[in-house]
């Protein structure tokens, strides 16, 4: 089996968005800290519109230059220690202001397809341009904002310019059309990984692209009882290190402690409790890829203990490996 440990790499973007070195910087070297303890490499999927953004105002306001090289040089930091730095996008950045004290966040344009053709195909290509001069390493990979890749053809056009080649957004069976999101990945292939040329949720053998979806897994509603309990009980060990808030993302928690639901296998917070789970699901499939998706700003230190033990456990087992190995 192969195992791909990948975090998104950002911000929060509600109110407020967090700090640099809550979000990023600390969680970030935490999980750098069991890499170099366990051997392994992990895939961080840089949210570069807010790289372009410190850019802007890193002249402006010394608080965003302090942000811009804590930045820079963690994402240097990670290319030099063997990490896999791969395009993640939220292109609601484009919209984003700062007031010299906060990000102003903006997200009625919050997927690709909210922007015009030509919009989007200078989004990807200056993105990953900003992201290849700082790592001085090819981009192939990519992970999209929100899980919204969704209509692949208005995308396709500008990932074949920008030479991206896999993709990672899909979680299988995954659903919300709530604004501002939206994905549909419930008549995907029940595979591991899969080509594709238009529709990212359609195979096509012949297809250019590489679709190595994230993992899903139907987590109980006694689960996320233990989740939302422990959160109170125990806040030291289960609140994010994040000390920002996300945008409302259409869950229903009523849904949640009544039914469960189906979720992208992750490595944040009370879901790393359940990552043997899903890797022995996708043995029973006769899978040989298995994607975790984690943030850094969602970090636990429950988590980051479950993630350490189930490392060293399952490393002589299995190959953790990283996009730019394939």
């Amino acid at each position: 089996m192969n195992i791909y440990l990948t975090y998104d790499y950002e911000l929060y973007f509600g109110t407020p968005t967090g700090t640099v070195e809550k979000c990023i910087i600390e969680p970030t070297n935490l999980i750098c800290k069991i890499a170099k303890k366990t051997g392994v490499k992990m895939v961080f999927f840089i949210d570069v519109g807010y790289l372009k953004k410190l850019e802007t105002y890193r002249h402006q306001y010394k608080s965003v230059e302090k942000d811009y090289q804590l930045v820079v040089k963690q994402i240097k930091d990670l290319v030099t220690q063997g990490h896999d730095c791969q395009l993640h996008i939220h292109p609601h950045w484009e919209d984003c202001t700062h007031n010299g004290k906060r990000w102003q966040m903006k997200t009625n344009r919050y997927k690709l397809s909210d922007f015009k053709d030509n919009e989007i195909e200078n989004i990807i290509t200056e993105y990953k341009q900003i992201l290849e001069q700082i790592t001085q390493k090819p981009v192939i990979a990519y992970r999209a904002g929100g899980w919204c890749l969704q209509p692949f053809n208005r995308i396709k056009k500008a990932f074949t310019k920008a030479g991206l080649k896999i993709d990672s957004t899909v979680f299988i069976g995954g659903e919300n059309t709530k604004a501002p999101y939206f994905y549909d990945f419930t008549n995907v292939p029940n595979k591991d990984k899969w080509h594709f040329s238009d529709d990212l949720c359609k195979e096509d053998k012949n297809g250019n692209f590489l679709e190595y979806p994230i993992s899903s897994f139907f987590y109980s509603k006694w689960f996320f009882w233990r989740l939302f309990i422990l959160g109170r009980l125990q806040p030291k060990l289960h609140k994010p290190i994040g000390n920002g808030y996300p945008i409302p993302s259409g869950s229903n928690k009523k849904q949640m402690l009544t039914k469960g639901k189906l979720h992208s296998a992750s490595v944040d917070g009370y879901f790393a409790a359940k990552l043997k789970q899903v890797l022995k699901q996708n043995e029973k499939l006769g899978w040989t890829e298995t994607v975790f998706i984690g943030h850094p700003k969602a970090s636990t230190y429950f988590a980051l203990k479950k993630l350490e033990n189930f490392i060293v456990n399952h490393k002589t087992k299995v190959n953790f490996k990283t996009f730019s190995e394939i």
